[in-house]
């Protein structure tokens, strides 16, 4: 037997050892799996800021509300809004908005001081049930800064009861007036997130000019908390 013969003998019977079950080795491509994929409970409930996820996120806006109608009213306010990133670019975000909001304002006598109060007694209450679409910027370099601009209409409810006692003139009496009214708005609203699921917003806005502000109101500023939902 030759050396060379010995050599490749010898060869061959290395490969076995290191080799002893002849079975295909799969290749790692690179390829996502599943178990690469976060879980839905791991994923932001905000948009991120590496770009768009393609997921629709949910926010509730809780505001205090202070606004002026016949005269100075006050009132809460909530707007749930659902929200999906639209374009991206290295400094922000541009998401498109759909919501319902809903608010109520009171115009107590106290806050108009040309009402005697001795002898006038009541409020105005106002009621909205409002769609809201727009578009939001998300900004900053974790994107928590947003600043919204929206369009809004829906059903105004207005009610006004008062009663008043002048017993010196002997004039008695009390009235309930309700109007509703279809009514058309503009509002904007920045918001900034403190953590992954809560943050603070103001919000300035109002009809347009279609109709009485007596019964519709004229502009209303606000302020609250901002949750991030989905």
């Amino acid at each position: 037997m030759s050396a060379a013969t010995v050599i490749a003998s010898l060869a061959a019977l290395g490969v076995i050892a290191a080799r002893p079950n002849d079975v295909d080795v799969p290749l790692d491509l690179g390829e996502p799996t599943d178990a690469a994929a976060p879980p839905p409970s791991a994923r932001a409930p905000h948009l991120p800021a590496g770009g768009l996820d393609n997921r629709t996120h949910l926010r509730l806006e809780g505001d205090f509300i202070y606004g002026i109608g016949g005269q100075s009213f006050f009132g809460a306010q909530a707007h749930l809004m659902a929200y999906r990133g639209l374009w991206s670019t290295r400094h922000a975000i541009g998401s498109l908005d759909l919501g319902l909001r809903l608010a109520y304002g009171n115009e107590p006598t106290w806050a108009a001081p040309w009402i005697d109060r001795d002898q006038v007694t009541g409020a105005t209450h106002r009621v909205q049930a409002l769609l809201t679409a727009g578009h939001t910027f998300h900004m900053g370099r974790r994107r928590r800064a947003a600043l919204g601009m929206h369009l809004h209409g829906g059903l105004n409810h207005w009610r006004s009861a008062y009663a008043l006692e002048y017993a010196q003139e002997d004039v008695h009496g009390k009235a309930v007036v309700r109007r509703n009214r279809f009514i058309t708005g503009a509002e904007a609203t920045f918001a900034y997130r403190f953590s992954r699921h809560v943050g603070a917003n103001v919000t300035l806005g109002g009809p347009f000019p279609s109709q009485s502000s007596y019964l519709v109101g004229l502009f209303f500023v606000g302020a609250g908390l901002s949750f991030y939902v989905l």
